[in-house]
């Protein structure tokens, strides 16, 4: 990783901002790094170059093992220019005369633009997909605000809208077919699909509390479009997989779920040897890093049936497994080597890079990608999190003051780590279930 690197060049990095602060200092003012001459502090100038404002979330994109039609990419950038088009440009005082409901409905539509660029510039089509998702969700906030002020939209149309939608994926979850031919493929795209189909039926309705009754329109708006997105995106994932499969396939269900069934008595027995939760006087980095891992451990379905489904459930697993590997080896580790503050720029660029080296090799070493990517994808938030914190440093420190950055990048290597084992035995219990 080149700590270099900036996407954006009419940003000055933290670097440049030092080298700029030094600059004015010799020429006689006061510089804006707020160092000392105390022995003990890290100077910021030797921190690892980073801009806040470029740093990838999550560092590793999400993907799944399915191609998404670009003219259905396309559709969705159109939804959102079709949205922001009923917008009056600008919108000013005279269409909304209240100056907070104004800045809302224009931040939604600014919001909605940036994620049209950023579906244009996605690493994969799936980060794409999710960002125009997103996109049509702010649109239509903006959208459905300005007609509730200029046609009188009401909220009780949207709800019935937004019913519809939920009785519509409610049947698509109950009669979802798990065909498929790789069950590790199998379990990585069903489980997307399960997992937008419950979110929609579960946790699409909007928070609506003292909004207002133009914003509330807007939140219904907002909640409708969103709920609308999942489920069209879920159908299309859902096609384009089985019209990538033989006319033939039969059905994974029954593997998925016994596979899962198996994983999750491993998962229970290791919950049972969770260590405790480490005490106050013993929080220091080691402790947070094997405290993190054990929350990790603890979280998610106690079983198949809490999860959203057969696929899901083999998903939840390999995370949860990759994490409590991740935990063993970073106890067994303590005994041999201490896990603390870093003590020099030097150890903290050193932590940085074996970070990242350690997410290739993840997906590298694993003997299923699609399955390694979506542990690895989602513990690399950690790494997104460590770099917007270290790209703000903009004065000397104190080791222990990079001890949140230390513990991120500490749990990520510890989890890229064991992804490969973790891998390994879940498409074993595929393979023999």
């Amino acid at each position: 990783m080149d700590d270099q690197a900036t996407t954006d060049r009419s940003r000055l990095t933290r670097r440049g901002v030092l080298s700029l602060a030094g600059a004015t200092a010799l020429a006689g003012c006061q510089s804006i790094v707020g160092g000392n001459d105390d022995s003990e502090t890290i100077r910021a100038y030797d921190l690892p170059d980073v801009d806040p404002e470029t740093v990838p979330t999550p560092v590793v994109p999400r993907s799944i093992p399915v191609d998404i039609a670009p003219a259905y990419l396309a559709s969705g950038r159109d939804r959102i220019g079709e949205l922001l088009g009923a917008l009056p440009t600008p919108l000013g005082p005279d269409e909304i005369p209240n100056g907070h409901i104004r800045e809302r409905l224009t931040g939604a539509a600014d919001e909605a633009t940036d994620r049209l660029d950023d579906a244009r510039t996605a690493r994969t089509a799936l980060e794409a997909l999710l960002a125009l998702r997103h996109g049509r969700e702010e649109a239509r906030y903006a959208a459905a605000g300005w007609a509730m002020a200029d046609e009188g939209l009401s909220a009780s149309s949207l709800e019935r809208d937004h019913r519809q939608v939920l009785a519509s994926a409610d049947e698509a979850l109950r009669n979802h077919e798990y065909v498929g031919e790789d069950p590790v493929r199998a379990a990585v795209v069903h489980a997307r699909v399960e997992d937008s189909l419950v979110q929609i039926v579960d946790h699409s309705d909007p928070r609506t509390h003292d909004q207002g009754a133009l914003l509330t329109v807007a939140e219904w708006g907002s909640s409708l479009e969103s709920a609308r997105a999942t489920l069209a995106d879920a159908r299309h994932v859902d096609e384009q997989f089985v019209d990538s499969l033989s006319d033939d396939v039969g059905t994974v269900e029954d593997v998925l779920t016994a596979a899962a069934e198996q994983l999750f008595g491993d998962v229970d027995a290791r919950r049972g040897d969770l260590p405790p939760e480490p005490t106050p006087e013993e929080w220091g980095v080691a402790e947070r890093v094997v405290d993190d891992l054990r929350r990790a451990v603890e979280r998610g379905p106690a079983g198949v049936d809490e999860a959203n489904g057969p696929a899901s459930a083999v998903v939840e697993a390999t995370d949860i497994l990759a994490h409590d590997r991740g935990l063993a080896a970073v106890r067994d580790g303590l005994d041999e080597e201490e896990l603390g503050s870093v003590e020099s720029a030097e150890e903290l660029r050193a932590l940085r890079t074996t970070a990242y080296d350690e997410l290739d090799s993840a997906l590298e070493e694993s003997a299923a990608e699609p399955l390694a990517r979506t542990v690895v994808s989602d513990v690399s938030h950690r790494i997104s999190s460590a770099d917007w914190q270290l790209g703000r440093i903009d004065r000397d420190v104190a080791p222990d003051r990079l001890d949140d950055i230390v513990v991120d990048y500490h749990v990520a290597i510890a989890v890229a780590r064991a992804t490969p084992s973790a891998c390994a035995q879940v498409v074993d219990a595929l393979e023999t279930a």
